[in-house]
C-alpha cells in the first residue's frame, strides 16, 4: 500500500536586517565642528572664572578704560582692583597716605615699598591724583545753597565775596575737629556732608595732632585750610572765637 503524498513545504525567506541610512560626510563634519566649539567655549568659561575668582572686580588690560582710581580717595576694595596690587601692597599705599597726607602725583607711588618703575608703569593707566583745588571746587559745588538777596553796596566799602562767611559769622566757638559730629563739622565754611565724613574717617585712623593735619583729608587744600584755621581746634577744650571788632 502506497503512502499518501505529503503536502509541499514552502521555504521561509530569511529576515532582512533594517536598512540604516548613513550620515553624509558633510553632516558628520558639521556635527564634529559644533561639538568641538562647545567644548572650547566651556573651557574658556571655566578658565575665566578661575582666573578672576581671587578679586571681586579686576581691571582687564583689554577692556576700555572707563575711569581711573584716585589714589587719594580710593579705599582698600578699590586699590585691590588694580593690577598687581594685593592686600599687603594696598595696606602700604594706605599707610603712606596716612603718614604723608596725600599723593601729589602718580609718580610718588615709587616711594611706596614694593612699587618700582615697572610696577609704576603698569599702574599708571589705571590711577590718577586729583588736585586739592579741584577737590575743593567739587566739594563746594555739592554744598546746598540758599539763594539770598545781595547786600546793599555802600560807596567805598567792598562787598565780601567769600562763600561760607555766613557760616563763619554764625559760630560762637571753635569746632574741635577731633570730637565734632558730622552735623557740627558742616557748620564750617566749605564743609559739606562728603567732606565732613572724610574728616571723621581720617581721624578714626589717626587723631589730628595739629590743625595742619587736616591736609591729610582728601579735599582740604591750602585755601580751605586757611579759611578754616581760625574756626577750628584740635584741643580737648574748644576755644571761643573772637570777633575782629571785639576788644
Amino acid at each position: 500500500m502506497n503512502p499518501a503524498p505529503s503536502a509541499p513545504v514552502c521555504a521561509v525567506p530569511p529576515a532582512q536586517p533594517p536598512i540604516v541610512a548613513a550620515w553624509p560626510r558633510s553632516a558628520q563634519l558639521a556635527t564634529a565642528f559644533l561639538l568641538g566649539l562647545t567644548a572650547a567655549l566651556l573651557a574658556i568659561h571655566v578658565y575665566g572664572s578661575s582666573r578672576w575668582s581671587s578679586k571681586p572686580t579686576v581691571l582687564d588690560r583689554g577692556a576700555v578704560l572707563a575711569y581711573r582710581i584716585d589714589l587719594n580717595q580710593a579705599d582698600r576694595a578699590e586699590l585691590l582692583q588694580l593690577p598687581g596690587v594685593g592686600d599687603a601692597l594696598a595696606g602700604r599705599i594706605e599707610a603712606y597716605r596716612r603718614e604723608k597726607g596725600r599723593f601729589r602725583s602718580v609718580d610718588e607711588l615709587v616711594k611706596v615699598g614694593g612699587i618700582g618703575p615697572t610696577s609704576l608703569a603698569r599702574l599708571r593707566p589705571w590711577v590718577c591724583v586729583q588736585s586739592a583745588d579741584d577737590e575743593e571746587e567739587e566739594e563746594a559745588a555739592n554744598l546746598p545753597t540758599t539763594p539770598r538777596p545781595a547786600p546793599a553796596k555802600k560807596p567805598g566799602v567792598p562787598t565780601p565775596a567769600e562763600p561760607g562767611s555766613k557760616k563763619a559769622q554764625a559760630l560762637t566757638q571753635r569746632i574741635n575737629v577731633n570730637t565734632a559730629s558730622a552735623e557740627e563739622l558742616q557748620k564750617l565754611p566749605r564743609i559739606g556732608p562728603k567732606l565732613a565724613q572724610r574728616i571723621i574717617d581720617e581721624r578714626s585712623r589717626s587723631r589730628f595732632k595739629s590743625v595742619e593735619d587736616l591736609r591729610r583729608v582728601s579735599g582740604i587744600g591750602a585755601k580751605t585750610l586757611d579759611l578754616l584755621r581760625p574756626l577750628i581746634t584740635v584741643e580737648s577744650l574748644p576755644l571761643r572765637v573772637v570777633a575782629a571788632d571785639e576788644s
